[in-house]
């Protein structure tokens, strides 16, 4: 960890919090060097499988949308059913770890703080605002996830690779398709469904939209998920 504060936070989180998408702290140490020790990852985080030519090729379209629903599941969770909620405030592909069975869990919480409700009406607005961060590091996560490209690359952001999905994009539908099949990660050999990949699109960017006030919630997210994602009971 960085420094004694951040170490101090991911313990005070991470022992209050117990679910399947959320890595596990299994101890720490407070000798001259704090260190803590997570559950392990078999196959590491997403950033890296996806960076792998190889590797990419065995995230499948079925297992990349359990990845997918895995972090919106994970983030809804610290957003709505932890007290208080925990804004992240670092969820990248880096953060992902992917376990033996392809499950994502988010890590890197070192950045995260709670955030806190009253009645004050302005206040809300603030814990709205501040939740909607994770949501826009959400998309670009999605985007990731069908695409394969980073999110930062030569200086280019990957939110800015889906302008082509303006808002009449349904009036030219066969060139968003074809401009679509371009942007998505060349090692899925097609092998998806092109009517889902532009609905996820379409969600990632809702999620990036440079208004906060424009993008969803993640429980939105979730219910656009459950109308766009059919999740095998298992994946091998």
């Amino acid at each position: 960890m960085d420094s004694e504060e951040e170490t101090h936070r991911v313990i005070d989180i991470l022992t209050k919090i117990n679910h399947l998408n959320i890595v596990r702290l299994e101890g720490f140490s407070h000798e001259t060097t704090p260190y803590l020790v997570f559950e392990y990852a078999e196959n590491g985080c997403l950033r890296d499988c996806l960076s792998n030519t190889k590797r990419a090729k065995e995230l499948t379209w079925e297992k990349r949308m359990q990845i997918l629903s895995d972090v919106a599941v994970g983030l809804h969770y610290i957003h709505h059913y932890t007290n208080p909620p925990y804004l992240h405030r670092n969820v990248t592909s880096k953060n992902v770890l992917l376990t033996t069975d392809w499950r994502a869990k988010i890590s890197g919480f070192k950045l995260a703080k709670p955030i806190t409700r009253n009645e004050d009406m302005r206040q809300n607005d603030i814990y709205h605002e501040s939740l909607i961060m994770d949501v826009f590091a959400f998309g670009i996560i999605l985007l990731e996830l069908i695409s394969a490209k980073e999110a930062l690359l030569d200086g280019c952001l990957l939110k800015d690779s889906v302008d082509f999905l303006s808002n009449d994009v349904l009036e030219d539908t066969s060139g968003c398709v074809e401009k679509l099949k371009e942007f998505m990660d060349p090692t899925l050999e097609g092998n998806y469904p092109i009517g889902d990949a532009l609905c996820l699109a379409l969600l990632a960017k809702g999620c990036v939209e440079e208004d906060p006030h424009h993008r969803p919630t993640m429980n939105d997210v979730l219910k656009a998920l459950s109308r766009i994602v059919i999740l095998p009971c298992c994946l091998t």
